[in-house]
């Protein structure tokens, strides 16, 4: 038996996998960090679905009929068999094709397929027309989104929980709905309406994830933050705000602070999505005392996981961390050597699965 069917067949109890996230989100005392897997070449998430790949005819418009949620349960299951092969400690997690940027979509953009992604295009030229913006129950892309909920909670059988995509936040909902430069200027000559624009498109985003946890069952008693497949004791939900980038740290304070706060209301964990290029925004990110944890991309040609330290450690102070991208043996060695293990988790990216199994296998020996 290899090396990599040897550690495959050593998976933890599904009792075990449970007490690690408790303690991972207790912030008490770990044997090691949590650590999710992705098993993929490169990060165009749309291309790792067979059922998408006749979408992806660049300036093709597309519409909710083209997809066949059918089509797309046999990419699930595989990559759900990858991730229990294996042999992880985390969860792995079902959500609706995160290539479609859903939101958008809802919010009456018009999507469009690239060769490896989806965009959308703005419509809301005025903003005495963002007056209009409502969710409709019979939205189609809504129904959509429904549909693909539905129907992945009858593929688990119980097996993996399901959650939310990639489904943006107030900030990238805006620039998508006005284009981003429209909205930078729109914040100096309209700050009242654009104050209640953020606050609309958030309340929207909290209806469509209502919707969408009516339909979900707990999973042993909790609920997973989808894409990132963190498992929570608790109701849950994560958010992100990649425009924020273009505000100063007084506009992000006055505009985005307060539909961060409405968003993370009633939820026990609570996660943000974030980028370096934002870390200039992370005090005031980190002033969100409703928010539990903050997800942080090694991005391709962004700095290096040495170079984030001292970002990465003033959210471990305060905060969760969730670690996300193609973390290589050199980068775990770097946080083993110079982070805290409570409150560390990991969602890695690996070119193959003996790669993964590697990664895997140093995580397990971190105290070693």
């Amino acid at each position: 038996m290899s090396r990599m069917d040897s550690n495959a067949h050593h998976r933890p109890s599904i009792t075990d996998r449970l007490r690690m996230h408790r303690l991972y989100w207790q912030r008490e005392d770990q044997p090691y960090p949590l650590a999710a897997f992705r098993v993929e070449q490169d990060f165009f998430f749309s291309r790792h679905f067979h059922a998408a790949q006749p979408l992806l005819v660049s300036g093709k418009q597309i519409q909710p009929n083209m997809l066949s949620v059918e089509e797309f349960l046999p990419d699930y299951e595989r990559m759900f068999q990858v991730s229990e092969t294996i042999g992880q400690d985390a969860f792995w997690t079902a959500e609706p094709f995160t290539g479609i940027p859903w939101m958008e979509a809802i919010l009456g953009c018009e999507i469009y397929a690239a060769e490896e992604s989806f965009i959308s295009k703005p419509w809301l030229t005025d903003l005495t027309k963002a007056d209009t913006l409502k969710l409709d129950p019979e939205n189609a892309w809504l129904r959509k989104y429904l549909e693909f909920t539905d129907k992945l909670v009858t593929l688990s059988k119980g097996r993996f929980p399901v959650g939310m995509p990639i489904m943006r936040g107030p900030s990238d909902m805006v620039g998508a709905l006005m284009g981003q430069a429209e909205m930078v200027y729109a914040l100096q000559d309209e700050p009242d309406r654009m104050k209640a624009l953020f606050l609309k498109v958030a309340e929207i985003f909290l209806q469509v994830q209502e919707l969408q946890r009516s339909r979900i069952q707990p999973f042993h008693g909790g609920w997973a933050l989808g894409f990132y497949h963190v498992w929570c004791p608790g109701p849950s939900i994560w958010y992100q705000d990649d425009l924020s980038a273009l505000l100063s740290p007084d506009l992000f304070r006055t505009f985005l602070s307060p539909t961060s706060r409405r968003i993370c209301e009633g939820f026990s964990y609570t996660a943000v999505h974030l980028h370096p290029a934002s870390f200039f925004l992370l005090d005031e990110i980190l002033a969100n005392e409703k928010l539990t944890a903050v997800e942080v991309n090694k991005d391709v040609g962004g700095p290096s996981v040495e170079a984030m330290l001292p970002e990465l450690e003033k959210i471990l102070t305060r905060k969760n961390l969730i670690l996300w991208g193609d973390l290589t043996i050199q980068d775990l060695e770097v946080i083993k050597n110079n982070l805290p293990l409570r409150g560390l988790f990991f969602h890695i990216l690996a070119p193959s699965m003996e790669e993964a199994v590697e990664r895997l296998r140093f995580i397990r020996e971190w105290r070693n």
